[in-house]
């Protein structure tokens, strides 16, 4: 009988950014509910996955941002090129994988409402086909975060620069989506939609 293959998937947290839509405040480091915005995320992580299975990408008040991240089996790498943007820390995380890894899962820092159960079933569906496909989450027509890609995108996320995502650079034809909640496409950028998550969290 075939053994089922086990496929390896890092998960890449980032938490690098300047927040300069939000203002003059770290906007990872307000508190809701009594945590830290980064801090939410991270506990649903560590939820379903082993700390070494996750990256963090600091870069932005490093300092304070590795000072909450309590659990040592994380990696945390310092984006010393945080200042050009989000698509130099995405290259960062990508380029320090080790070679046995199949794909990765893209999770930005500032969004406390995503929750265990679209985690598990975007790695979920990423494995059913494989690790080949872009699995992307959807939410009332909206397509969100965080985004799973394969291998064969590694060399194309390496090359990121500047405030650039990977996602114009994903082909069509490459993509799966899959319906999950309104975390997948909520991030916090201003203070009004920080009071909004506070008066509803």
């Amino acid at each position: 009988m075939n053994e089922k293959k086990t496929y390896k998937i890092k998960k890449i947290l980032l938490a690098a950014g300047e927040s300069k839509r939000f203002g003059d405040k770290n906007k990872l480091l307000e508190i809701i509910n009594g945590r830290p915005i980064i801090n939410h995320i991270l506990d649903t992580l560590l939820e379903i996955f082993d700390p070494s299975e996750l990256i963090v990408i600091v870069g932005h008040e490093h300092k304070i941002i590795k000072d909450l991240i309590f659990n040592k089996g994380i990696k945390i790498l310092e984006n010393i090129d945080y200042r050009k943007g989000i698509g130099t820390s995405i290259a960062l995380g990508v380029k320090k994988l080790n070679t046995d890894i199949d794909g990765v899962m893209i999770i930005p820092a500032d969004m406390p409402y995503i929750n265990s159960k679209d985690l598990v079933n975007l790695e979920k569906k990423f494995m059913e086909f494989n690790c080949v496909k872009v699995v992307m989450p959807e939410h009332n027509s909206r397509i969100g975060n965080p985004v799973v890609l394969p291998r064969n995108y590694f060399n194309t996320l390496k090359s990121l620069k500047n405030d650039f995502g990977a996602r114009s650079l994903i082909r069509k034809k490459d993509i799966i989506t899959l319906k999950t909640g309104f975390g997948t496409i909520f991030d916090i950028d201003t203070k009004e939609e920080l009071a909004e998550t506070k008066a509803n969290y």
